[in-house]
């Protein structure tokens, strides 16, 4: 399974939660409004609850060093959005 998410609020640094604010507001006017938001170690603790054992949970730095390494656009995630995947 591998899916993405949001951390808390209100653990965003003051700039994470600028932009979380800017592109908040841009989705619900699209009709997608950002309703969950999920603690790093509770949902790893969930997934695993429900039968998951091979737990990977990316953050920023993580995710920006895997995917947009080498992109010659200077492409990168923004900090906000956090992957998980996880396998039985």
């Amino acid at each position: 399974m591998v899916f993405d998410y949001i951390d808390r609020p209100e653990k965003l640094t003051d700039e994470q939660r600028r932009v979380f604010e800017t592109v908040a507001g841009r989705v619900a006017t699209i009709g997608e409004p950002w309703r969950s938001f999920f603690d790093p170690e509770a949902i790893a603790t969930a997934v695993r609850n429900f039968g998951f054992n091979e737990i990977e949970n990316l953050g920023t730095d993580e995710i920006n060093n895997r995917y947009f390494a080498d992109r010659r656009d200077g492409l990168m995630t923004a900090g906000l959005v956090r992957l998980m995947r996880a396998r039985i």
